[in-house]
Order: structure tokens, then C-alpha cells, then sequence
């Protein structure tokens, strides 16, 4: 929701939206610290200063549904900004490369950590929701590669889907090493920008 859409909701309406939104925000700064086991309710409820009643009234599923929300919106953070610097970019290397700086920027913060470290204990309650956003840079990427391919820049001999899938593997290998070492980010980002060109440069041959 914009600033100006909530401007125009009562008082009790940005409330509520306030109460909901320091609810994620709780949770999503305890999973990136404690992980899922560690994520409990009573905790959450004393961290966004709220009772578990109300945290039960906004969240009737409890602890799993919050989980998912907070999960859902940080994806579609990471989607939003890298669609935003993609169309930036200039140049396919730009592009491959803008899409893992918005993963590494979300999962080098203390409320995108968990982002990128997740347990195998959270995969069953993403079930369903996890891995959109990744297919869907993968699906960019492999849409840059068959154009350029397409435009000569790679080899006909170029299997698109392989060389998009690696990319993306190392995208997400990225995201996850700045989510342990923040300090990487910047690291990560431009290892991300030399692998791509050194691809590139090979599948060109």
C-alpha cells in the first residue's frame, strides 16, 4: 500500500495496518535471528508489543501463517527491486547482475537474513510459496540469454536453459553467503557481475 492510499484510510484502519505490519516486522527480524523453532508466538507478541490475542486476531492461523506473510513479502521486495533495477540496466550482464544485487541487498539485512538462510524445519511450512521469485529470475534470465543468442552475441551451441539455471544458482548461492556474511554484500555483487561476463564471454566463442 502507497503513503497515499493510506492517507486516505481512518484512523483506526492505519492502525490496524500499523499493528500488522509491526507484527511482520517482528517476525521477520526474529526468523533471520533465532530461525523457524525459534520463532514463537510469545516472543513475537513481547517484540511487536502486543498481546497474543491480538497477534491471533490479525494472524487466526498462528505462527506458520505469519511465517508465510513475512516470507510472501519480503519475495515480493526482492521481485520489485530487481525488476526495477533490470530496467536500468544496460546490457545483458547489467541485467543477470541486477537481479542478484536485489537478492543480496534483501538477505544482507537483519530482517532479510532468514531470506536467504532458511532451515529445512521452515521448507514445509513455505510449501507452495517458496522458490516463485527465483524461478522467476531464472525465466528473465533465460529470456535475456535467448535474445542475445538470437542477436549472435552466443553460440548457437548456447543451451539457454542450462546457462540461465547455473546463473541463478549462483544468484541464489550469493544471497545466501551475504545473508550469513552481510560484510560480502558488496563482494557478492560484483562476483556476480564477473561470473556472468566470464560466461558470457566463453559462451560467445
Amino acid at each position: 500500500m502507497s503513503s497515499s492510499d493510506e492517507q486516505h484510510l481512518t484512523l483506526r484502519e492505519r492502525n490496524k495496518l500499523r499493528a500488522r505490519t509491526d507484527i511482520l516486522d517482528a517476525a521477520a527480524e526474529l526468523l533471520s535471528e533465532e530461525g523457524y523453532s525459534g520463532t514463537t508466538l510469545e516472543e513475537l507478541s513481547r517484540r511487536a508489543g502486543l498481546s497474543r490475542r491480538t497477534v491471533y486476531a490479525y494472524f487466526p492461523e498462528g505462527r506458520e501463517q505469519i511465517v508465510r506473510e513475512v516470507y510472501l513479502r519480503i519475495s515480493g521486495q526482492v521481485y520489485d527491486r530487481a525488476s526495477v533495477l533490470r530496467a536500468e540496466a544496460h546490457g545483458l550482464v547489467d541485467r543477470v547482475t541486477a537481479l542478484g544485487r536485489a537478492l543480496v541487498e534483501a538477505t544482507s539485512t537483519p530482517a532479510g537474513r532468514f531470506y536467504g538462510l532458511m532451515g529445512p524445519d521452515i521448507v514445509p511450512v513455505l510449501a507452495g510459496v517458496m522458490g516463485v521469485t527465483s524461478k522467476s529470475a531464472e525465466g528473465l534470465i533465460r529470456i535475456d540469454l535467448a535474445a542475445a543468442q538470437a542477436d549472435g552475441q552466443l553460440s548457437q551451441d548456447v543451451a539457454v536453459d542450462a546457462l540461465a539455471a547455473a546463473l541463478n544458482g549462483a544468484i541464489r548461492a550469493s544471497g545466501a553467503r551475504a545473508a550469513s556474511r552481510p560484510e560480502t554484500a558488496p563482494q557478492q555483487i560484483a562476483a556476480i557481475e564477473l561470473l556472468t561476463q566470464g560466461l558470457l564471454t566463453h559462451a560467445a566463442r
